[in-house]
């Protein structure tokens, strides 16, 4: 079941997010939507619950890309 707070912790989500692999930041990330939509479906409405948690998982995503992308043109 799904929660506001992802992590029982103190530590800050945009520092939690660092120690996270892809797949479980994926999985965060597609587990807000669905929840998101079914509400807006339900409600009648359009919003977003957890705006915060998306743009870090997306920042984040990014970075590990462009730090592979970087990684493998030194590697050239």
């Amino acid at each position: 079941m799904a929660s506001c707070i992802p992590f029982a912790d103190e530590e800050p989500f945009t520092e939690r997010v660092k120690t996270l692999a892809d797949d479980e930041l994926l999985e965060i990330w597609e587990e807000t939507q669905q929840i998101e939509n079914m509400l807006c479906a339900e409600l009648h409405a359009d919003f977003s619950i957890a705006p915060d948690y998306e743009k870090v998982i997306v920042e984040e995503l990014r970075l590990r890309h462009s730090r592979r992308i970087s990684a493998g043109h030194a590697a050239k």
